[in-house]
């Protein structure tokens, strides 16, 4: 037997029938390993990776001032993360207008984070400098 047939042969042992993974658990890998890629092929750029450092430090920032409830902080990044409202309320437990009550409140306490932020526009800023600085060369 050689070395490659002897390896495949020891991992199908693991479970007989089914070699290393179900298919739709190596889909799933495999489509997070490509969305990772693509991220990291758009952030080779330095100045695109210091843009996206500004923006997740104002992201941050804005979440902690905001003192969101855990249900209010659930809600949010379920909603962007493209879930309806409908879906949201299902999986707590409520009703489609309790999940959206909770949001609109979320995004009043967002708001008013985002507004008292002291990095608010930081990464704009950086961004219309480098483009300034840049076309100058």
């Amino acid at each position: 037997m050689q070395t490659h047939e002897t390896e495949f042969w020891i991992a199908s042992e693991r479970n007989g029938e089914y070699p290393f993974t179900r298919e739709d658990s190596f889909e799933r890998k495999l489509r997070r390993h490509r969305k990772l890629q693509a991220q990291l092929h758009d952030l080779a750029d330095p100045q695109q990776r210091a843009i996206a450092y500004l923006e997740r430090v104002e992201m941050e920032s804005v979440l902690a001032r905001a003192n969101l409830t855990p249900r209010q902080r659930y809600v949010c990044e379920q909603y962007l993360n493209g879930w309806t409202l409908q879906e949201i309320g299902k999986r707590m437990g409520v009703t489609k207008q309790a999940a959206g009550k909770t949001l609109k409140f979320a995004l009043i306490k967002l708001k008013q984070a985002w507004r008292n932020n002291p990095f608010h526009g930081l990464a704009e800023v950086y961004r219309s400098e480098t483009r300034r600085v840049g076309s100058r060369r």
